[in-house]
C-alpha cells in the first residue's frame, strides 16, 4: 500500500519544509502543489493570480496530484476552499500544520517566493483573518492538527511519522 500524506494549512505554516523532511523520513516522493502549478502552467503564482487564473490552475493540479499521486504533498493554503477537496483528499492522511498569526506573517515576510498579499491588511492581521476564515475547513478535512512554531521541520516530521502509525490512538477531533 502506498503512502499518501497531504499537508494543509496557511501560508507560512511549514508545509513545504516539513513535507520535504517527512518525505525523506518516510522514503517517499515529495510534491509541492504550488511548484507543480507553476511548472504545469508555465507562470509564477503572482502572474497567475494577476491573470485571475490561479484558483483554476490550482484546482486542476490538485486534482491530478490527489487522483494519481502518492507520497507527501504540500498544498497551497487555500486548497481547502476548492469545492471537491474533501472527496479528492479522502484517500489521503491529511495533516493540518499551523502556527500563531505573528509567526506565519514573519515566515511569509522572510520567504523568497514573493507571494502577493491576500488582503489589504498588515501581514499579521491578514494571517489572522485568513486563518480564521479557513480554520473550519482545515479542521474538517484533517486527521491531525500540528502546531509548528516551536520545532524544526525535522522534529515536526518525526512527530507526524508517530501520528501516522497504525497504533496511534486518536482521542478526539484532530487529536494530536
Amino acid at each position: 500500500m502506498s503512502v499518501r500524506v497531504l499537508l494543509i494549512g496557511p501560508r507560512g505554516a511549514g508545509k513545504s519544509s516539513v513535507g520535504r523532511a517527512l518525505a525523506r523520513l518516510l522514503e517517499v516522493s515529495f510534491r509541492d502543489a504550488d511548484l507543480e502549478v507553476e511548472r504545469e502552467w508555465g507562470a509564477s503564482i503572482p502572474d497567475l493570480m494577476a491573470a485571475k487564473r490561479f484558483r483554476r490552475a490550482e484546482a486542476m493540479t490538485l486534482e491530478r496530484l490527489l487522483q494519481h499521486g502518492d507520497g507527501v504533498v504540500a498544498t497551497g493554503g487555500g486548497a481547502v476552499e476548492w469545492a471537491p477537496f474533501g472527496v479528492a483528499a479522502a484517500a489521503w492522511r491529511v495533516i493540518w500544520l499551523d502556527a500563531p498569526p505573528a509567526v506565519l506573517a514573519d515566515r511569509v515576510r522572510r520567504d523568497a517566493t514573493e507571494r502577493p498579499p491576500l488582503t489589504d491588511q498588515p501581514a499579521a492581521d491578514e494571517m489572522a483573518t485568513v486563518v480564521a476564515a479557513r480554520a473550519g475547513l482545515y479542521e474538517r478535512f484533517s486527521e491531525f492538527h500540528v502546531e509548528t512554531s516551536k520545532h524544526t521541520p525535522a522534529e515536526i516530521a518525526l512527530r507526524i511519522q508517530k501520528l501516522l502509525r497504525p497504533d496511534h490512538k486518536r482521542t478526539g477531533p484532530n487529536a494530536d
